[in-house]
């Protein structure tokens, strides 16, 4: 009975406890600058995230500008994916840097916050610089105004030249 429950717990722990080790990644990111049509800012950064001990979907978490986002997964591609979301006033040109965590990691980063002691010394598995450009509120003269203005100035060039054909 108790070699059963050794090993349960043995498989429970190996399963949930696995944590990366050397992690290599390769990031992209994007993010929304039209401020003209969106009603905010989105950001995305996607990642492979390759350990040397072989683990797959296991939970990745990132910390940006203080809040917890848990990243997630896709099936097909195997890429994990954050994204969210600020007020355009918020976010201007800037960079953002995304700290990237495995369970282990975002455990320590907890418990340090629990203890009121510096997160800083917590490692994460990597950091995505990601460069926001700002946003763009559109062109200062909308595309119709100026083919109204195209429209008049043609009108006058074809008025003006019949009259002096007429003449």
């Amino acid at each position: 009975m108790f070699a059963k429950l050794l090993c349960l717990t043995v498989c429970v722990v190996g399963a949930f406890g696995a944590s990366c080790q050397s992690p290599k990644s390769t990031p992209s990111y994007y993010s929304t600058t039209d401020g003209f049509f969106h009603f905010s800012t989105t950001f995305i950064v996607e990642f492979t995230l390759t350990c040397s001990n072989d683990v797959h979907d296991m939970p990745v978490y990132a910390i940006v500008n203080g809040k917890v986002l848990q990243a997630a997964v896709s099936e097909e591609t195997t890429k994990y994916q954050v994204s969210w979301q600020e007020e355009h006033q918020n976010a201007g040109s800037q960079t953002f840097k995304v700290e990237v965590y495995d369970e282990d990691g975002y455990s320590a980063v907890r418990k340090a916050q629990r203890n009121n002691e510096d997160v800083s010394k917590v490692k994460p598995l990597f950091i995505v610089d990601l460069r926001h450009p700002g946003i763009s509120k559109g062109p200062m003269v909308g595309s119709e105004a100026i083919m109204t203005l195209l429209s008049a100035g043609l009108f006058y060039f074809a008025y003006t030249l019949r009259s002096h054909l007429q003449a």
